[in-house]
């Protein structure tokens, strides 16, 4: 059964503020080098590793009509009919929808009525590229045989408060993927998602030992997808059908516009996964990150024997367990613990560390006092 990969590149990543903007979000930044060891943006290391699983005619990325130039300008080898583009962002569930139509469209002109769909965030780092890509073949052979919704989830190695988490049933019994595990074998029963947790229970989460990282990657077959969206984002499809008239006519790109700030922005997590009773999880051995917010970049980098991360020109004096990203300028700091401290051409953040999430509240307040240049 065909296997089609869909990229989410629309998202904002304002939690990587004031690095990550709305012209250049987190997925198009160069973070972190790929696997051999050359800097690339995370969207383009997305794009490599999917690759290794899928002919570049396979996969298609989704983003918004502001983003599609550097969507072009960083991933050359995708072709623009793979580039699927929404007006503007509605979350997740109005994107995959949006991209399943056009998929579904693609397969009716050749005759075909059913795939599978596997939907990968395109801002998240993975390293471990083997153990990923079996992961990823196992799931989407699970979701070929059966009628589930398969996502791909890790597991936890410390109290995350800004993650999504899967409770898998415990009857269920947990298979270490090797060299070879058969689809059924693998896939587990998901009982409940749960998203970002406090800190209390991200440690009763971790302790209980039956909750995994929901990563944002799942695989199901187009059909499968489809009637979870007919029974729990009825709203969501019937936008949808009025699309589906409109494609490959002069007037969809028209009625998009027209239509697409009717869909309610919810997640595909809220809106499908957490209430599907087909939803099954498969544990990847693979090292991963969605890189959400400061904290997420600190503990992923290099520290000295104090605990600190230093990128740039920094003096530090009696400085324990901080971040400090310089740019343009030279930051000093002195006796000072536990702080994030980032600077920009034209803006410096400092937050506590542990507290990077909260930054999403300063982006909030400038979109509030339309302070556009600092977006």
């Amino acid at each position: 059964m065909k296997t089609f990969a869909l990229i989410l590149a629309g998202g904002g990543g304002v939690r990587l503020w004031p690095l990550s903007r709305e012209n250049k979000p987190k997925q198009f930044l160069p973070l972190f080098e790929n696997a051999e060891g050359k800097l690339q943006s995370l969207i383009q290391q997305t794009f490599e590793r999917l690759r290794l699983m899928f002919p570049p005619e396979d996969i298609f990325v989704i983003t918004s009509e502001n983003l599609a130039a550097p969507t072009r300008e960083q991933l050359p080898e995708l072709s623009t009919d793979n580039l699927i583009l929404e007006p503007f962002g509605r979350n997740t569930a109005a994107a995959i929808g949006l991209a399943l139509i056009n998929l579904q469209h693609r397969m009716e002109e050749r005759t075909e009525d059913e795939f599978v769909i596997a939907v990968f965030p395109s801002d998240h780092l993975i390293a471990n590229r083997r153990d990923f890509l079996y992961s990823s073949a196992l799931a989407s052979e699970t979701a070929a045989i059966t009628d589930g919704v398969i996502a791909l989830g890790v597991q936890p190695t410390r109290p995350e408060t800004g993650l999504g988490y899967i409770q898998a049933f415990d009857e269920t019994p947990r298979v270490v993927i090797e060299d070879f595990v058969s689809p059924l074998q693998a896939m587990r029963k998901v009982l409940t998602f749960a998203e970002k947790p406090d800190i209390e229970t991200a440690i009763r989460f971790l302790n209980s030992g039956d909750f995994l990282w929901n990563t944002g990657i799942f695989f199901s077959r187009a059909s499968v997808l489809w009637k979870n969206y007919e029974e729990f984002l009825p709203d969501h499809v019937h936008i949808l059908r009025l699309l589906q008239k409109h494609l490959g006519k002069d007037t969809y790109d028209d009625t998009l516009r027209m239509v697409y700030r009717q869909f309610r922005s919810t997640s595909i997590d809220y809106g499908v996964m957490e209430k599907a009773r087909n939803s099954y999880v498969i544990e990847g051995a693979f090292d991963w990150s969605d890189l959400s917010s400061w904290d997420s970049m600190y503990q992923l980098a290099p520290k000295d024997a104090a605990d600190n991360a230093f990128e740039g020109e920094v003096i530090a004096v009696n400085v324990t367990n901080s971040y400090i990203k310089a740019e343009k300028k030279l930051i000093a700091l002195v006796d000072v613990d536990d702080l994030i401290v980032v600077e920009t051409e034209d803006a410096l953040v400092i937050c506590r560390n542990g507290h990077g999430q909260d930054v999403k509240e300063i982006v909030d307040f400038l979109r509030r006092k339309q302070m556009k240049d600092f977006l």
